[in-house]
């Protein structure tokens, strides 16, 4: 927003005008109507964050765990390999993927703040919603994307649940995809959130935009958000992510906060 400009003002020192303009300049001061006082009260607020969407992959976890003492070896996970998810993997394992103790921690932190401030939140994810919830389950996390007097989870999406394994409607190109865009237009749709009332946060900039210099479609979220709702989580763990959230979302940083009383 430009500056708005200054009133240009007419002034001349006694000394030169030795008071021959003096009436003149008064009266002009008198004819000019007075600044309007800003009611502070009246400063109008950003709407709430009502609903964040979480990737799962590289966005809440590290994808790795070690294999061995050292923790030199990783081994690659991925929330679509539900049988590794669910079999293969130990509650160490997990909590290891999540990037250790303090950081789930730090999370837990986090959303009870988000809650609490009346944020829900949700998990949408090409990996499985069974590998999902129960990679959240063994770190503690699963009541966080949990409504009251549902099934465990039941606000984590995969694609071996609706939306994203919907079959397309009558009518419909038998071929069409559901990705994420088309999820988040359609909650948002449902639940009639604005794009300044939800935030999402990726990994993949093709879940949040596509360069226009790539020539393809877009099929970011971030053409259905307001400027800035929709981030790419950069490489590394979730607490750099943190900042964000708690900015949008109007809740203190995390100094400020203090420590946890959980």
């Amino acid at each position: 927003m430009l500056p708005s400009l200054q009133r240009l003002r007419l002034e001349a020192p006694e000394s030169v005008t030795d008071g021959l303009f003096d009436n003149l300049l008064g009266k002009r001061k008198m004819e000019e109507p007075a600044p309007e006082e800003e009611d502070e009260g009246e400063e109008e607020l950003a709407p709430p964050i009502k609903m964040l969407i979480l990737d799962f992959d590289l966005t809440m976890t590290t994808t790795t765990y070690p294999i061995n003492k050292r923790g030199v070896a990783k081994r690659d996970v991925t929330a679509d390999k539900t049988k590794l998810f669910t079999e293969g993997m130990s509650k160490q394992n997990h909590v290891d993927n999540f990037g250790g103790a303090e950081r789930v921690q730090r999370m837990k932190e986090l959303f009870d703040a988000l809650i609490d401030n009346g944020t829900e939140l949700r998990i949408l994810s090409y990996g499985t919603k069974e590998a999902i919830v129960h990679a959240l389950e063994e770190v503690g996390l699963a009541d966080y994307f949990t409504e009251k007097d549902e099934e465990l989870g039941n606000l984590v999406f995969g694609t071996d649940v609706p939306p994203l394994n919907a079959p397309p409607a009558e009518g419909e190109d038998p071929d069409k995809v559901v990705d994420k865009l088309g999820v988040v237009a359609q909650w948002m749709d449902e639940l009639d959130l604005n794009g300044d009332e939800v935030l999402f946060l990726d990994d993949d900039i093709a879940n949040i935009r596509t360069p226009i210099e790539l020539g393809s479609d877009d099929r970011g979220v971030a053409q259905v958000l307001y400027p800035g709702h929709a981030r790419l989580h950069p490489y590394g763990y979730f607490e750099q992510s943190e900042p964000w959230i708690r900015e949008m979302c109007g809740l203190p940083s995390r100094e400020e906060a203090g420590p946890s009383s959980g």
